[in-house]
């Protein structure tokens, strides 16, 4: 089964600011929403298709209910990286493309 180019760039786009995010947690040893993010990566590194990534998104919106508690770079990392999704959500709620 092909990828579409959709989902093509959506991983280009978002695979570099979550690895920010691990990144930033990893350094401050935040292990909690570590592991929460890490799994997030390995997810979007397997999606294919755009159901797979809207799930994706569906997880990362719980991000607020988890409980975490981020630094300010952290907070910034995890902003920038919803605000991208919520970009690529809208395209495919719309049929358009991530460009």
């Amino acid at each position: 089964m092909a990828i579409s180019d959709l989902v093509i760039s959506a991983r280009d786009k978002l695979d570099p600011l979550i690895c920010e995010v691990v990144a930033e947690l990893e350094a401050a040893d935040n292990a909690y929403p570590l592991a929460f993010f890490a799994q997030i990566l390995m997810s979007l590194r397997s999606t294919t298709d755009e159901e797979e990534l809207m799930e994706l998104f569906f997880r990362l919106s719980t991000t607020a209910f988890q409980g975490f508690v981020f630094s300010p770079p952290e907070t910034q990392r995890v902003d920038e990286l919803l605000e991208s999704c919520e970009q690529i959500a809208l395209t495919l709620s719309v049929g358009g493309s991530a460009h």
